[in-house]
């Protein structure tokens, strides 16, 4: 299996949009002025690529960070982990300097990679005037007026492209369209690559990571449920392809979960029926994340149904019965197991007979299948 560079990185944009509590499009809207604006410069192909897709990665490093020079380290070191090139990583670290030396390592004019300079305006353009809207005359000044007002931040060649781009009556129209996401794929064209499966599991491995480094009690809840599932689908015979697929879909299961407060996730006590309700939205976010990337199918399917149940209380679909399928039974098992290993600021972490006593019960319960439940017992501890 081979899934598309372009539409990958795209898909989990959305991810770290979520992780920052922004409108659903940031990273494509900044990825899109970046890109336009170097277009606009006659900048190499090659380099235009890397600038959207460093600009889709900008806010690789916010979620775990609380300050903007945290995010750009954080960002550089886990793009370096990425099978993608080092300028990228090294636009995003700089992505919020400053010509004139505010930015967070007071950088100056040319000390700062130009690709970062656009990708900073862009994020800066986007922060001012994020959302749909109808766009007009009016706009358009206030667009020109704040140029005016940050002149001393970036560099006048961006400006004038910039400038030169919102011209162009479609530039701002697109920007603000309410179908910007469908524009944006017949507007931007990068050269694209194939990822292979070590390519896949590299940026699942980073986005779990981010999802799991939110809280000190989930920090290995991903990559565990990938290791518990890529033992049993070859224990019990799934082929290469279907066990690569499992495991991409375990490390990505909980992306859902940036969009869930710590306040929540944290909690020590029982969850009110309101706090309920917003965690169980996650499953519901994981699947809408994963099914913006081409090729993703199945996979969006194992890892979006986790919290399915074969009684139909499950969430978020309610499926029932042989609506479940058996991969998706299985990660279902193996996120139950994992969870009930680890320690959670509710409790300590469980014995494991205790662990099987309570996965019997819900097997009884009609929630979890026996069978497979019996076979995987004979795998795991």
């Amino acid at each position: 299996m081979k899934v598309n560079e372009r539409s990958l990185i795209e898909g989990l944009s959305y991810a770290l949009d979520v992780a920052e509590k922004s409108y659903f499009s940031h990273a494509k809207h900044v990825a899109y002025t970046s890109f336009m604006i170097a277009k606009e410069l006659n900048l190499p192909k090659e380099q235009q690529t890397d600038i959207y897709y460093a600009a889709l990665l900008h806010d690789i490093g916010a979620s775990n960070s609380c300050s903007i020079e945290d995010h750009c380290i954080v960002g550089r070191d886990i793009i370096n982990n990425l099978p993608v090139k080092n300028s990228i990583s090294e636009y995003v670290f700089y992505h919020h300097e400053h010509v004139n030396g505010t930015g967070p390592f007071h950088l100056k004019g040319e000390e700062i990679p130009f690709p970062a300079q656009i990708i900073c305006f862009a994020d800066f353009f986007d922060t001012g005037f994020s959302g749909p809207k109808n766009i007009n005359y009016a706009s358009f000044k206030e667009i020109t007026g704040w140029l005016n007002e940050i002149k001393a931040l970036f560099d006048p060649e961006i400006f004038t492209a910039f400038r030169k781009l919102i011209e162009k009556e479609y530039f701002l129209l697109d920007y603000f369209n309410y179908e910007f996401n469908n524009i944006l794929s017949r507007r931007i064209e990068v050269q694209e690559n194939e990822l292979n499966w070590e390519g896949i599991k590299g940026f699942a491995q980073a986005f779990s990571k981010i999802i799991d480094m939110r809280s000190p009690f989930t920090h290995r809840h991903s990559i565990g449920i990938a290791e518990l599932v890529n033992k049993i689908t070859k224990e019990l015979g799934y082929d290469y392809e279907i066990q690569n697929k499992m495991y991409v879909a375990a490390l990505l299961h909980d992306v859902g979960k940036l969009a869930v407060s710590n306040d929540i996730l944290d909690k020590e006590g029982k969850l009110t029926e309101k706090e309920r309700y917003e965690i169980n939205k996650h499953a519901y976010y994981t699947r809408w994340i994963l099914e913006q990337i081409e090729g993703f199918e199945e996979i969006t399917e194992f890892a979006s149904n986790h919290h399915e149940k074969l009684n139909g209380n499950g969430y978020p679909l309610h499926l029932y019965e042989d609506q479940v399928g058996e991969l998706d039974r299985i990660m279902t098992i193996c996120d139950i197991y994992q969870a009930l290993t680890e320690e959670r600021p509710y409790r300590k972490q469980m014995p494991i007979a205790k662990v099987w006593a309570l996965i019997d019960e819900m097997v009884e319960q009609n929630q979890l299948d026996g069978v497979l439940v019996g076979r995987i017992k004979t795998i795991l501890p």
